[in-house]
């Protein structure tokens, strides 16, 4: 079952393997992934919006696109978009043609189809996606897509909970916003939200519902500070995106061994480490959606970028700048 879906669509690909402002080559006559392909359990989206993020911007400069069909592929994950056709055994009965969702196709889709969500149209699981929060328009629902799951998750990971001391380092970005959000609802009134970052994003992160806000580049090295000032009352969790400056996924994957492996005295935690990877899933969906309407989850977008400027926005992304979501309109 579908609507009527154009031959061909916007999109940015690449054929070599590279950083993004290298390899990415854009065009208006990309074949459209046909309704006739979905997996039974898949639907097609007509994409309005991308989100970006630092982890996924690094994969083109990773997988070779020999592995894909065609040898070419076409970035990113996370979409908010229409619903335009539906897989044969798409059971959920809030999906349906015209249906505006947000979500995040798979690691399989866009490994072995080559198929993104930097483009007008993307195949993606049923289970993935969600309707769009009452009240919100497609640009603020992409920042729910990754960030808000990866929130979520985390907040669940570490085991926050009512009256808990918790720092999330990093409040101001895409994901660090989130979570701050997520963590302020969690321990309620009775509990303690302090975030990091730098000295001009300090309103926006009080405004989110950190208690306390901390300069990271008035108070380097952090870790000192945090002893100094923190180390009588230590903190029930804390959130800590472990990537490099340029979201590097060796930095990212390097720092979590370190994390895991080794003893604190050579650089490892002294205590219980997990890494959590954002899982889209209809349960985890579901809540973001409810955490959005309820207000408690509030999209914070950084930029909005047209389809023509995406690799303006990966130089925002990957300025280590951005204020919230970095995000590309694909098209109306």
């Amino acid at each position: 079952m579908s609507t009527d879906i154009p031959p061909t669509m916007p999109a940015w690909s690449y054929k070599t393997r590279g950083p993004v402002s290298k390899v990415l080559k854009y065009t208006t006559d990309f074949p459209t992934p046909s309704p006739s392909k979905l997996a039974p359990n898949e639907v097609l989206v007509k994409i309005a919006y991308t989100g970006f993020t630092p982890t996924a911007s690094t994969l083109p400069a990773i997988i070779p696109p020999w592995i894909q069909k065609d040898g070419i592929a076409i970035p990113e994950l996370e979409f908010s978009g229409t619903i335009v056709a539906l897989g044969s055994s798409t059971i959920r009965p809030e999906i349906q043609l015209g249906t505006p969702v947000f979500g995040g196709t798979s690691l399989e889709i866009l490994l072995r189809r080559g198929s993104g969500t930097l483009a007008g149209y993307c195949p993606c699981p049923v289970d993935q996606l969600s309707v769009v929060p009452a009240g919100m328009d497609l640009e603020h629902a992409v920042a729910l897509a990754g960030n808000g799951v990866t929130a979520v998750q985390v907040v669940d990971a570490a085991g926050v909970k009512r009256g808990d001391k918790v720092f999330v380092n990093g409040g101001s970005g895409g994901a660090g916003s989130m979570i701050l959000q997520v963590a302020r609802d969690r321990v309620g009134k009775t509990g303690i939200v302090i975030s990091s970052c730098s000295g001009g994003n300090v309103e926006l992160v009080k405004s989110l519902g950190a208690d306390e806000v901390i300069d990271y580049r008035q108070h380097d090295p952090l870790h000192e500070y945090l002893v100094k000032e923190h180390g009588e009352t230590r903190f029930d969790a804390i959130v800590d995106k472990a990537q490099s400056a340029n979201g590097s996924l060796f930095a990212f994957a390097w720092a979590m061994i370190l994390n895991l492996a080794l003893p604190a005295w050579l650089g490892g935690t002294p205590r219980r480490y997990q890494m959590v990877m954002g899982t889209p899933g209809v349960d985890v969906m579901a809540r973001v959606k409810k955490l959005a309407e309820d207000g408690v989850l509030v999209p914070i977008i950084d930029s909005t970028w047209e389809m023509e400027d995406a690799l303006k926005a990966y130089e925002k992304l990957h300025s280590q700048r951005a204020r919230g979501k970095v995000i590309v309109k694909v098209q109306e």
